[in-house]
């Protein structure tokens, strides 16, 4: 009885978030239809909804203006896209989700992974390996799934397969709290920070060491002169040859 219920227990710590099938299933980059046309909003890419809030049970993607209004302090999933089909970052994901096993590509200098499986034409590239589910081939040995949503079909009745991210020491915690904080929310709004808190004050800083230069009451310094026309070589004047003899 205490075995079974072990397993139940390590069962539940490797199943996935509540939200992550609905972020799965949710269509992002449509226009929102709450802030279609708003203020400074004007064009379909400034309102298209590529964020996806992890705290509620909205039931559609977000704007960027949804999250600033209604989801302070939320854990928001910024979605992106890659040959039309939607991507995440790795880094934005990593305190979420433990994306082992799942193949990762490089595009523009980071590390995403797919949301979900893309189709296969016939029987593919051939590759080292390929995902259990859809057949995909893979670049990487060590990996078992192409995207997020095949290790989720894939996981049913393999212990080994799990979403439950690793504990972390207390040093561990304490290092990446700020990142982790930064992960959750979106780089438009990552920007608007950076002049926060420290950052204000050294600019403040830098401000009055500045005015105080300018006013700390002593003289300027003479600019450079060249020699006084006293003091200035006299011309030679044209020689005079010696007479002959």
């Amino acid at each position: 009885m205490v075995a079974l219920k072990e397993l139940a227990r390590l069962d539940a710590e490797r199943r996935p978030p509540a939200w992550l099938r609905p972020l799965l299933a949710t269509a992002f980059f449509e226009e929102c239809p709450e802030h279609r046309g708003t203020g400074r909003a004007t064009t379909r890419s400034a309102t298209a909804c590529n964020l996806f809030c992890t705290c509620c049970d909205v039931g559609r993607a977000l704007c960027s203006a949804c999250v600033a209004t209604g989801h302070p302090g939320h854990r928001v999933v910024q979605v992106r896209k890659s040959s039309y089909h939607t991507v995440v970052k790795v880094a934005d994901v990593a305190a979420l989700l433990d994306m082992s096993q799942v193949q990762t590509y490089m595009i523009n200098g980071d590390r995403v992974v797919f949301l979900n499986p893309r189709p296969v034409s016939g029987q593919g590239k051939p590759a080292a390996a390929r995902c259990r589910v859809c057949e995909r081939g893979l670049q990487d040995v060590d990996c078992c799934f192409c995207s997020i949503g095949c290790k989720l079909d894939g996981m049913e009745g393999d212990f080994d397969v799990s979403f439950s991210v690793p504990p972390r020491s207390d040093s561990e915690s304490e290092e990446t709290s700020e990142s982790d904080d930064d992960a959750f929310r979106p780089t438009k709004f990552r920007n608007l920070g950076t002049l926060s808190g420290s950052g204000q004050s050294a600019a403040r800083g830098k401000l009055s060491g500045e005015e105080g230069a300018g006013t700390s009451g002593k003289p300027p310094a003479a600019p450079a002169t060249g020699p006084s026309s006293g003091q200035r070589r006299r011309r030679k004047s044209a020689p005079v040859r010696s007479p002959f003899f």
